[in-house]
């Protein structure tokens, strides 16, 4: 990621703090039968989801490159006595130092061939039997946003940049009532979008 890049998301984590992003509205139904262990966030932004699997007991890491934002959710987890830790790291090159039981991505795929490098540090982060789970914007809100045509992927591409995992789930989910303010809405042009949903296992 450039420092363009870099710079965009600190301030906007400045400006917004917590509400950069929406709340993940498809983790919750995806943990149920998941037994509780070590989880990887990547691109975690301020921890919003790192938090929630922390407060169910998961031993969590998250990273992101954007510092404010690690330093937010650092600052909750301590407030909260919560079993998470945050690093600022590029998520295209981050080298696990174990693997995780679970490891998730939410609309966090930095676009191009970044979103594959990151997928593939999701990869190597994945321990045998473990779960992927990546939720981003699919690749129909491309000419939505007017975004550039590699910028978002379908869940079926997403699927094939996971070699050696067996797929359960790789569907388009549409979202309603996903941008709450009056800004939101006019940027993203409506209240609902369709995401790119992939839920995969480590045999």
């Amino acid at each position: 990621m450039s420092d363009v890049d870099k710079d965009f998301w600190n301030d906007a984590y400045r400006q917004e703090q917590n509400q950069v992003m929406i709340p993940d509205l498809l983790l919750d139904q995806e943990l149920e039968g998941l037994s509780v262990g070590t989880a990887l966030d990547l691109g975690c932004g301020s921890g919003q989801n790192a938090l929630k699997l922390a407060e169910r007991g998961w031993s969590v890491v998250g990273v992101d490159w954007a510092e404010h934002a690690v330093e937010l959710a650092a600052r909750s987890a301590q407030e909260k006595s919560l079993d998470a830790t945050f690093y600022v790291g590029d998520t295209t090159t981050w080298e696990p130092p174990v693997k995780f039981d679970l490891v998730i991505s939410t609309y966090a795929l930095p676009g191009g061939d970044d979103s594959k490098r990151t997928l593939q540090t999701a990869l190597k982060s994945l321990a045998q039997e473990g779960t992927l789970l990546v939720a981003e914007w699919d690749r129909s809100m491309s000419k939505v946003w007017g975004f550039a045509g590699d910028e978002l992927l379908s869940p079926e591409q997403i699927a094939e940049l996971l070699p050696g995992l067996e797929i359960g789930k790789a569907e388009v989910r549409h979202l309603k009532n996903v941008f709450s303010s009056a800004d939101d809405r006019r940027a993203y042009k409506g209240t609902s979008a369709n995401v790119a949903f992939v839920r995969a296992r480590k045999p």
